[in-house]
């Protein structure tokens, strides 16, 4: 493969550069050094951040953006020998030859499945591209710029959905002790989310979540300069304190404490089945099983999608039905907790659903497979996820800095 070697002749901007020095890095970055040999640039010294994916060649322009070249295609025959041109490039473009290039580091980014990864794809396939492709490695601190940027993106959550993910994660920690057979106080329940929730504000609010973006919370606010005073806060802790004081004072949660722990079978832990030769990703709020009837719950916050909630439940029961094969001929249900309105909802979950639901996902991973240029390693391009004309959905997205729909904010 062709690389860059000092002596060589680099076109910057109609500006030629000598190389003077050329040193590797970790990961794909290079530093060079180059001398000015054109009449604007005469005698000047350059060092020059670089980035290579296979032949390609990305240097950061000193305002943003970056000059790209092919080490193959891109060489001009002059008097004084070759010269490589570069050309204008933006992040997009960087992030297009990241996903279509194999990972260096040692996790490879598989294709798998889930409820959540088809969700996102159905609402905007853009971001969807961004979480499952262009995030990848960005954990990493020798990845290029707009790789960690994107990571740093795909972490960021927004007061509302903050909101729901403290009371599912309080009503799991309560379920887990129970389930443990160590069960906990409502009151300790509510302090321990309280200081959670202390703890989170205090994180975003100072950007520390910068620094360790998968495991500090960091909210979009914050981020895109948005009023997110601690009044704003505080609403929201006391809309999170109401709906978990609601589950925990329901009738439901009495049943489930009178309930053997024998009988959960699950609560909110993260397993996998394989479908269409893939791996399917699941996350249950709740599974039990009372000797009769299995059960899956899921809890709801917000409004509530009847065909959704059937399909989210009826990936739960495909799982159910794989873990548990013994147990085909048991029914199953799925039991939706709607906490804003304190009420539960029944979803069926027979074979004719689930054979419905199987249909969907297999079709929905077909079609995620046909967007990969590369199905055996999954690699991808950005051209084969357009972004969506609806901006109402964009004032929200996380990603919306990355296409250009967040001037008026940073």
């Amino acid at each position: 493969m062709p690389t860059l070697k000092p002596g060589q002749n680099l076109l910057l901007n109609n500006r030629l550069w000598s190389l003077w020095q050329v040193t590797p890095r970790e990961g794909r970055r290079l530093d060079l050094e180059a001398i000015g040999a054109s009449e604007s640039a005469q005698g000047m010294t350059r060092r020059l951040a670089a980035v290579q994916y296979g032949l390609e060649l990305f240097i950061a322009q000193r305002r943003g953006g970056y000059w790209r070249a092919n080490l193959e295609h891109d060489w001009q025959e002059t008097r004084s020998g070759p010269i490589l041109e570069f050309h204008p490039a933006t992040r997009l473009d960087l992030l297009d030859c990241h996903t279509q290039t194999p990972a260096q580091g040692e996790l490879p980014n598989v294709f798998s499945w889930s409820y959540s990864r088809w969700a996102k794809y159905r609402t905007c396939s853009r971001a969807y591209y961004y979480h499952y492709y262009a995030a990848w490695e960005g954990w990493q601190p020798e990845a290029p710029e707009p790789v960690r940027t994107t990571y740093l993106l795909k972490n960021l959550t927004a007061i509302a959905p903050w909101m729901s993910t403290l009371v599912y994660e309080s009503i799991r920690f309560a379920l887990a002790r129970l389930r443990a057979g160590q069960p906990i106080d409502n009151s300790d329940v509510v302090a321990q989310m309280h200081r959670r929730a202390q703890a989170d504000f205090e994180s975003s609010k100072s950007g520390r979540y910068q620094q360790k973006p998968n495991a500090l919370i960091g909210f979009q606010e914050h981020y895109y300069n948005a009023r997110l005073d601690a009044s704003v806060w505080r609403s929201a802790w006391q809309q999170a304190e109401n709906l978990l004081q609601t589950f925990l004072n329901a009738p439901l949660h009495a049943d489930l404490q009178q309930s053997p722990a024998s009988t959960f079978l699950d609560v909110e832990t993260l397993h996998s089945f394989t479908l269409a030769n893939t791996k399917v990703w699941v996350q249950m709020d709740l599974a039990r099983f009372d000797g009769q009837t299995i059960e899956i719950y899921d809890w709801k916050s917000g409004a509530i999608d009847a065909a959704e909630v059937q399909r989210q439940l009826g990936v739960y029961g495909l799982y159910i039905r794989q873990a548990y094969p013994d147990w085909h001929r048991i029914p199953m249900k799925g039991i939706v907790y709607a906490l804003a309105k304190d009420e539960t909802i029944e979803v069926e979950l027979n074979s004719t659903t689930l054979e419905a639901v199987e249909t969907e996902v297999k079709d929905s991973i077909a079609e995620m497979r046909r967007l990969l240029t590369d199905a055996e390693a999954n690699l991808t391009k950005i051209e084969r996820f357009p972004m969506i004309t609806d901006l109402t959905v964009c004032r929200t997205c996380q990603y919306r800095e990355l296409c250009g729909r967040a001037e008026n904010e940073r």
